[in-house]
């Protein structure tokens, strides 16, 4: 994949693989929040990376999510019948996209420098700060409450006041201003603030939205964080769409460069809605934890496969 879908500046993108499984309980079932029926639902969790650039955007590997609920005594037998390895973590989406991150990164099979994720993996700061650590960029999509400062505040650790345990975790220098929600920032910009950018080109024509950039301090547990770039994007119409992103870019990133990445996730999502309807995405009996992999598996080879097929009929090779 690398060698005819990569580049040194790919995106390599996490989203959450949820579809609804009803009858038998399958190997790690629940509750979840399913996309494909747009309402949480019985079913499966999972989660799937595929990587962005200019030559094709394939699908690179798959995780099956265990919930808490698994991890008790109760479920053993289950875990047995369902051929689920001892060594198995019951862990979160976010952890489980930065492990296999850490592993891609680890193995240098996959050339990435960008990581774009939604809301879910974007608002825990565990997740993101790992992906600094990597290292790569990251590009996330946050909820609009999410808190930042425009200047950094002063922090210190509190003076002894002679009785009990010493402080020693440093807090807002009394006085200092408190953190912002992003959506605060959005309105406070002036018009002069937001630049037309083409995100895509879709499949009625170019896509442009309105973005505006501000560099900042990330909130981490209530203190001042990492400095990141604020992207901010909204559409065009009577209702336009908002977007809001945080990035760990360096400050002479182009802002170009921070648009295109912010709009980077839409081939995870298409790919999605391929695989569903193209190819049988949902439409498998499996329950155990071997047929989940080997299902998702397969999916993944049959994505890259007409991935590669569409990039040789577009530069007119012969199909």
């Amino acid at each position: 994949m690398d060698e005819t879908l990569g580049e040194a500046d790919g995106v390599w993108m996490v989203d959450g693989a949820e579809r609804p499984k009803q009858g038998e309980p399958a190997v790690g079932g629940a509750r979840p929040w399913c996309g494909h029926v747009g309402k949480v639902d019985k079913g499966q969790a999972g989660v799937c990376a595929a990587s962005a650039s200019r030559q094709g955007s394939p699908w690179l590997d798959r995780r099956l999510s265990l919930p808490d609920a698994w991890c008790d005594a109760a479920h053993r037998e289950r875990w047995t019948k369902g051929g689920i390895p001892e060594a198995t973590c019951c862990t979160t989406k976010p952890a489980l996209a930065l492990e296999r991150l850490q592993a891609a990164g680890g193995a240098g099979t996959r050339r990435v420098r960008w990581v774009a994720c939604d809301e879910a993996c974007g608002r825990d700061t565990a997740f993101l700060d790992g992906v600094a650590a990597v290292p790569r960029w990251s590009c996330a999509e946050v909820p609009h409450e999410t808190p930042r400062w425009l200047q950094r505040p002063a922090t210190a650790v509190p003076a002894w006041s002679g009785r009990g345990r010493r402080p020693r975790q440093a807090r807002l220098v009394p006085g200092e201003a408190a953190p912002q929600r992003v959506a605060q920032l959005a309105a406070a910009l002036p018009p002069e603030a937001w630049q037309p950018f083409l995100i895509k080109e879709g499949s009625t024509g170019p896509r442009v939205a309105a973005c505006a950039l501000q560099r900042g301090g990330a909130g981490r547990a209530g203190l001042p964080g990492p400095d990141v770039w604020l992207v901010l994007r909204r559409g065009v119409g009577e209702h336009p769409e908002r977007k809001v992103s945080l990035s760990n870019a360096p400050a002479h990133t182009p802002v170009a460069v921070r648009v295109r990445v912010a709009g980077r996730r839409w081939p995870i999502e298409t790919a999605f809605e391929e695989r569903k309807g193209g190819w049988g995405l949902d439409h498998d009996e499996v329950r155990s934890w071997l047929g989940w992999q080997h299902h998702m598996t397969l999916c993944l080879l049959a994505h890259h496969f007409l991935v590669r097929a569409r990039m040789r009929v577009k530069k007119g090779r012969r199909p």
